[in-house]
């Protein structure tokens, strides 16, 4: 088996709802409802119509859905226009367009901290 990192793109279709957590290497894209955490060193991409129920920790997070939990974000985190985040978020760089909704405290992450 080749353990060579790959860019591997995870998607989960808007007709799917995933009740437990999920742990992965790569990118995930999701379209439809996860119920517990989510875990990537890659990053996250969050539909307008996707849904997160628990919390999120990757390298970058595109937020265009729900998420309900705390996010931790060792890059960047956008939060898109109809996004709405009911929870905290760490962060090394923040990007919020206007629409945003979000209901939690912010922190900024300073220096390489081991997120494991």
């Amino acid at each position: 088996m080749n353990n060579k990192s790959t860019n591997s793109q995870t998607i989960i279709a808007e007709d799917v709802q995933i009740d437990g957590d999920m742990n992965l290497s790569g990118n995930i894209t999701i379209y439809g409802e996860i119920r517990g955490s989510v875990s990537t060193h890659g990053s996250v991409q969050l539909a307008k119509d996707g849904k997160i129920f628990g919390d999120v920790k990757a390298t970058a997070i595109q937020m265009n859905g729900y998420v309900e939990g705390d996010i931790y974000i060792n890059g960047t985190a956008e939060l898109l226009s109809n996004c709405e985040l009911v929870g905290d978020l760490r962060y090394k760089v923040l990007n919020i367009q206007d629409g945003a909704q979000f209901s939690g405290r912010c922190e900024i992450i300073n220096s390489e901290v081991d997120s494991d």
